[in-house]
């Protein structure tokens, strides 16, 4: 079955969606100032692995550290992450939209954070905008939401070189993205904003404000 995108559009029309680095954080400030209902990415991985099949999502279905015989995933090759992660946001994006427009009928407004198939999503969404971090990158492996590396460095089974080459390859693997705007935000003409560590939280949220047509004065 075949939906057009005008008719997905026009459901996902209370839904924001933001991209880039810092969006969590935006995302936060904007709850509390409008009453968001956000919706994870990230924190919809798991229900979703757990619904797909290896025939439509095959890249989800797949046992990446069988196949390679290794007991962590940061243990596979930096590559293999990079193109099982790419192939993972796609087969995901579909479930994420269903979950979106369920939601469109329980919330007033929805922002939607973190990674998803932007080219899909562009075409069906109203409200999008790009964060770009310009300072100091920020540890990846440090948010909360994210996994830590914990589990390696208390591994027995490797030596501590072998520790320290997973994790450098783990930081290899997830790095590449800061302090630049993305080829594909300026390609699907998104609207990107610039903050640093010298910006003010409120500055920020001030912009994306602007950008999705918000009232400034909250609630």
């Amino acid at each position: 079955m075949n939906i057009a995108d005008s008719i997905i559009k026009n459901k996902l029309k209370n839904v924001y969606f933001i991209w880039g680095q810092g969006k969590t954080t935006i995302a936060n400030a904007l709850r509390e100032k409008h009453g968001f209902y956000i919706y994870s990415t990230d924190d919809s991985r798991n229900p979703h692995m757990k619904q797909a099949n290896p025939l439509d999502q095959p890249y989800m279905c797949r046992n990446f550290e069988k196949e390679y015989g290794v007991r962590d995933f940061w243990e596979l090759p930096a590559e293999v992450i990079g193109e099982r992660e790419k192939h993972f946001v796609v087969e995901m994006t579909p479930m994420i939209i269903a979950d979106l427009i369920a939601l469109s009928s329980q919330y007033d407004r929805i922002i939607c954070e973190g990674d998803i198939d932007y080219q899909a999503v562009v075409p069906v969404a109203s409200h999008i905008v790009h964060l770009r971090n310009c300072g100091k990158p920020y540890d990846w492996f440090d948010r909360p939401d994210h996994e830590s590396l914990d589990g390696i460095l208390q591994r027995t089974d490797l030596t501590e070189d072998e520790k320290a080459a997973v994790i450098e390859n783990a930081y290899r693997a997830v790095s590449g993205g800061e302090n630049i705007i993305p080829d594909w935000v300026s390609e699907l003409n998104i609207p990107n904003i610039d903050w640093s560590q010298s910006i003010s939280i409120s500055e920020t949220v001030s912009k994306v404000e602007s950008c999705f047509g918000l009232p400034k004065t909250g609630k």
